[in-house]
């Protein structure tokens, strides 16, 4: 007994976390720009794709929407179903309240007659799996992958969630908004996507740098005396 309360008091190794995948803004546009919108399946995918980006849902709770859960009046928004029971609502861009209204005109839904309906379904009408919609992304990131390098080597759901945290860290939106916004318990884990962006802290440093007046590069290059009594000395 006494081994066992040594070896579980061994503390544990601990390994930074690799940084979170994300799309850039143009990567982004890139990818939603694959799906065929001339066709009913290209349509809904495109509405799946732009749902899953804009609430920043967890494959699971992309997967859970229901009907009741969308509100298209102003101000428009969803209620996702987290982990633990956790519930939170989150607003919607404006183009994804408009994609989604004709994806409800297209079908014939009207959600106060059908609240239980999934948001998405399969060829069944039950809700998509896990797996389903995981295998609707790779289908456009390796479609998208063929006409642009910006695109990742690998993109699950979760890439989605981490794009939107980034773009709205980039926004310079307010940490704890965020927070709320992805469901996090804990900032601690909100604040990763704080430190893991390279161009706010670019941004940030050179803000800082303006108050201590640095003096400019200079343009010698520009000298061509100087730059001609260079040459002479080679």
């Amino acid at each position: 007994m006494e081994q066992c309360i040594q070896i579980h008091n061994i503390p544990r190794m601990v390994s930074s976390a690799p940084p979170a995948k994300y799309l850039t803004p143009d990567a982004l546009r890139c990818l939603l720009a694959i799906p065929d919108i001339t066709t009913p399946k290209g349509r809904r995918h495109l509405v799946l794709l732009t749902v899953l980006y804009d609430t920043a849902a967890r494959v699971s709770e992309l997967a859970d929407i229901r009907m009741r859960d969308v509100r298209l009046d102003s101000p428009a928004a969803i209620t996702l179903h987290g982990k633990g029971g956790k519930v939170r609502t989150v607003p919607l861009m404006k183009q994804t309240v408009e994609l989604l209204q004709s994806y409800f005109t297209e079908n014939g839904i009207t959600p106060q007659k059908s609240p239980d309906m999934p948001l998405f379904w399969s060829g069944n009408y039950r809700k998509l799996t896990r797996s389903g919609i995981t295998y609707i992304v790779q289908k456009y990131a390796a479609a998208a992958q063929a006409i642009s390098t910006d695109i990742p080597a690998t993109i699950s759901p979760h890439v989605f969630r981490h794009t939107k945290a980034m773009h709205l860290v980039q926004a310079n939106v307010n940490t704890v908004y965020i927070k709320d916004y992805l469901g996090h318990a804990d900032i601690s884990t909100t604040e990763v996507y704080a430190r893991a962006d390279n161009e706010a802290k670019r941004a940030a440093l050179e803000k800082a740098s303006l108050c201590l007046e640095l003096p400019c590069a200079s343009n010698w290059e520009q000298d061509a005396d100087l730059i001609a009594w260079l040459l002479s000395l080679g």
